[in-house]
């Protein structure tokens, strides 16, 4: 049977225990029989495999390099993922240049077929990919037992990494923006409603660095280098999902408990 995460609580108070019992519970993860056997697949054909048609073409392998960029539905979608992949990066007119979803982008140049030939034959490469698909697999693991957890572990780990990319101004939320899972907790975190996505990107990207800065302080993008920045953000994306999501009653005990928490994160 698959490892399940525990996380015995919804909100901010299930994401607190799940922080406090990760490392236990990650390491017990990374055990998984399941999991394992389809590293060992990976690391035993990965090396021989030079380029996108090769990858494309073991379903296994390929499982596991989309796993490691949150891919994972695009496993039917062989001939899109290898024009991805063919194409590279380093041309602006390449088709992940062209796609709005910035995964594709970072896939096709971790793996390199397009730019310098593959990467794959080099164990760094392969156990960095590794290390990611694990990674990720927790979090899809998160998800089956509460989905806002796995969107915060999400959104904790990849605005770091944009911010820490020097994508500044429009170019750092535009990235966030064309992420589903980021725009999911930006949007909730800000009180932004259901509707904005309909607006003009040009004023999507206004209202977003307006709010983002009279909320968290936050002038650019790379200020989300700072994790306390960040954990904010989570917080209160937490708070309000549990909210929307009906897990405290106003005409309850837990309204008092939700309004303290509000008034903690400064809504």
């Amino acid at each position: 049977m698959p490892f399940s995460p525990a996380i015995p609580l919804t909100g901010l108070a299930g994401f607190r225990f799940l922080e406090q019992t990760q490392d236990r519970q990650r390491a017990l993860f990374d055990r998984s029989p399941d999991l394992q056997r389809e590293i060992d697949y990976f690391l035993d054909k990965a090396a021989d495999i030079t380029s996108a048609e090769e990858l494309v073409g073991d379903r296994r392998t390929l499982a596991v390099v989309l796993g490691a960029f949150g891919l994972d539905d695009d496993i039917n979608k062989g001939a899109f993922i290898r024009k991805v992949l063919e194409e590279g990066t380093l041309d602006q007119r390449a088709f992940a240049n062209r796609l709005v979803e910035p995964a594709y982008r970072e896939m096709s140049a971790f793996l390199g077929f397009g730019d310098t030939g593959g990467l794959l034959v080099f164990e760094n490469t392969r156990l960095n990919l590794v290390d990611r698909f694990r990674e990720r697999q927790f979090e899809l693991a998160v998800g089956e037992v509460d989905l806002d957890m796995r969107l915060a572990l999400n959104f904790r780990r990849e605005a770091s990494e944009i911010a820490a990319g020097s994508s500044t101004g429009n170019t750092g939320w535009l990235r966030m923006l064309g992420s589903p899972p980021l725009r999911q907790v930006l949007e909730s975190a800000l009180f932004l409603p259901s509707e904005f996505a309909l607006i003009d990107l040009d004023q999507q990207i206004d209202e977003i660095a307006g709010r983002a800065e009279r909320i968290f302080g936050i002038e650019d993008p790379t200020d989300l280098q700072d994790s306390a920045v960040v954990d904010a953000m989570v917080d209160r994306f937490l708070v309000r999902q549990q909210a929307l999501n009906g897990a405290v009653s106003a005409t309850t005990r837990g309204s008092v408990a939700l309004s303290l928490l509000l008034s903690l994160i400064h809504i």
